[in-house]
């Protein structure tokens, strides 16, 4: 097979999984996805981003910007925009926004304006590597792309957009509509900052890059004149909602903890901390080296050989800057979730340096990227937004969720709701990893083995949980999957009696929760979508 059908059949297995996975959970109000949903629903249903009007439906919102008796979205509003035709578009099929349909609305948003992307994603580093499988594979299924292409958070849509802008702008050769690309860099990395607002630093870096170039000034004003729309947008939309041009959401935080953040450093940005770089990097809850120790190979090679390299130089400079920025950030580990979400922006970035470097399938490159993509696909086969207090996320999260047959939600679910129905999922990883190193020697289907064999001691390994961990499993078991009062025989089993009541006291929790957020499919009665009620 060649390299280029390689290529393709990877990035092919990816949108497949992305699709099959729906990962939206009975009851589970989450904060970063409904939140979003709410805006989007609330700017098409009622014409105004204001999302309290939700509140019957997913509880007191979460995630939240204040001004005045007002509630929007605390994010950055791209994702929320660029997800209106998609809710447009399964309207007349879904009707008014409720319980039994919100699951499908949401997915409907997320594969336009996340997938998508993801997959594009994968295609631009293809043409950028010449159809390098080994880099595809890594960055689709061995890094938190994997996880978080099926997910309505914002992070995979913004990395697509920042490294369609470096391309263009710093990676594609000169010629006769040099200029004209370089303007639609400068929209697309408009378009990443008003996704994420931390792309702000890479489209600076590229803009500062550009003086590179022989024809510097005119370079610079296309990017500029390019990325202008997108910044008056934001400006606009940031009057509109908060009363000033450059009063950005993050500002204006309804929550106290988060408010607190805005006094920690520059846009709550500090002076990285070795906890905050051992937390993103290392550390088996959130570290992205820990998850994809595959990326070690691009790490060590983004250090440019030459000064008249503005791409090497820009890989270099954005994920040195980003990953300091984030290890002085307030919450590095990015709250729920797996692996450093906040670094997903670096991520295409570290893989390209990998194969600019002459990384190929070798005996300890596929060892990393076997273990690498077992690490990654295993947190999206059950819940994947692990607390940050999991210290194992694998051992001590995912792997008892799934003991207890708590499955992602996923179009097998319409047949089976239990674990056969992630075998596709797994099939596909294997299939793509099997992409990722052909072509190589022999020995390196032992070495697949070996990065499988150790990444599954990794998941299997045993643990000491603590209390509190084992009753957030036993709520979110009770709450999400199927209330069998688990949170009730832990505390009858728990001696200590401050325990006892810490867990008693989150047993109150699962009635109130159960009220409200999506439908019980597919672990209750109902079994199909929602259709117009």
């Amino acid at each position: 097979m060649s390299s280029r059908r390689r290529t393709r059949v990877a990035v092919i297995l990816y949108a497949l999984c992305s699709l099959y996975l729906l990962p939206v959970f009975p009851h589970f109000l989450s904060a970063n996805e409904l939140t979003r949903w709410a805006g989007v629903a609330g700017l098409v249903e009622r014409g105004s981003l204001d999302v309290t009007w939700a509140t019957p439906l997913i509880g007191p919102p979460m995630d939240v910007a204040r001004h005045g008796a007002n509630l929007y979205p605390n994010k950055a509003p791209g994702l929320t925009f660029l997800s209106v035709p998609a809710y447009l578009a399964v309207r007349p099929f879904l009707g008014p926004p409720s319980s039994g349909n919100l699951r499908w609305s949401l997915t409907a948003m997320r594969i336009a304006t996340v997938t998508l992307p993801g997959v594009l994603l994968g295609l631009l580093l293809a043409r950028s590597t010449g159809n390098d499988s080994f880099a595809v594979v890594s960055l689709l299924f061995a890094t938190p792309v994997f996880v978080f292409g099926t997910l309505y958070f914002s992070h995979v849509t913004a990395a697509a957009f920042l490294y369609g802008a470096y391309l263009l702008a710093l990676r594609t050769s000169a010629g006769p509509h040099a200029l004209a690309r370089t303007a639609l860099a400068g929209f697309l990395g408009g378009l990443a900052v008003v996704t994420e607002y931390p792309a702000a630093l890479g489209v600076v870096i590229i803009g500062g890059l550009l003086l590179a170039f022989p024809d510097r000034v005119k370079r610079l004003g296309a990017f500029v004149a390019g990325g202008a729309p997108l910044a008056a947008a934001l400006a606009l939309y940031d009057r509109a909602l908060f009363g000033s041009f450059v009063s950005l959401s993050t500002a204006n935080e309804a929550a106290a903890d988060l408010a607190a953040q805005n006094a920690h450093g520059i846009f709550r940005v500090a002076w990285p901390t070795w906890l905050g770089l051992s937390t993103i990097l290392t550390s088996p809850s959130r570290g992205l080296l820990f998850f994809s120790p595959v990326l070690v190979l691009g790490v060590v090679a983004l250090v440019p050989r030459s000064l008249r390299a503005p791409d090497a130089w820009f890989r270099f400079l954005f994920v040195l800057l980003l990953v300091l920025a984030m290890a002085g950030y307030p919450m590095p580990s990015g709250g729920w979730g797996v692996s450093a979400r906040y670094l997903i922006l670096t991520l295409p970035f570290i893989v390209e340096a990998a194969h600019d470097r002459g990384v190929v399938p070798g005996f300890l490159s596929t060892l990393l990227l076997a273990f690498s993509v077992v690490a990654c696909v295993v947190p999206a086969l059950t819940f994947p937004l692990a607390p940050e207090f999991f210290r194992f996320v694998h051992a001590g999260f995912s792997r008892p969720l799934l003991a207890a047959g708590f499955a992602t939600p996923n179009l097998g679910s319409f047949v089976t709701p239990g674990l056969a129905s992630l075998l596709p999922v797994v099939v596909a990883a294997g299939a793509a990893l099997a992409m990722g190193g052909a072509g190589a020697p022999r020995r390196t289907i032992a070495a697949a083995l070996v990065g499988i064999a150790l990444a599954a001691g990794v998941v299997l390994a045993p643990v000491q949980d603590t209390t509190m961990e084992r009753a957030t499993r036993a709520l979110f078991l009770d709450s999400y999957f199927r209330p069998e009062d688990r949170l009730g025989a832990l505390a009858r089993a728990t001696p200590d009696p401050a325990e006892r009541a810490e867990i008693e006291e989150l047993r109150t929790l699962v009635p109130a929760t159960r009220r409200v957020g999506p439908d019980d499919w597919p672990y209750g009665a109902t079994a199909t979508p929602a259709t117009r009620r």
